[in-house]
């Protein structure tokens, strides 16, 4: 799992035995207990459409979490 500042091109994470929610909490609290991010106005974060961050209920945990931080999931359409 990684994060990637597209600003600074710095890559952040590590392997992870499983994904899911405790393993990408882990590492937006890498992310986002650290400076810059810490004590940045906002963090975009752009995500896949994995199950533990996608469903609102997630938006509004990690929202809760690190206020900071915004949440984006591109949409993507199938040709034809």
């Amino acid at each position: 799992m990684a994060a990637y500042d597209v600003h600074r091109a710095e890559i952040h994470g590590g392997c992870e035995p499983t994904t899911g929610i405790v393993a990408f909490t882990a590492l937006v609290e890498q992310v986002m207990t650290k400076e810059p991010y810490a004590s940045a106005e906002r963090v975009f974060w752009i995500v896949d459409n994995g199950s533990s961050h996608r469903s609102r209920r997630s938006i509004g945990r990690m929202a809760a979490r690190f206020p900071n931080a915004s949440w984006s999931t591109p949409r993507s359409t199938r040709p034809g």
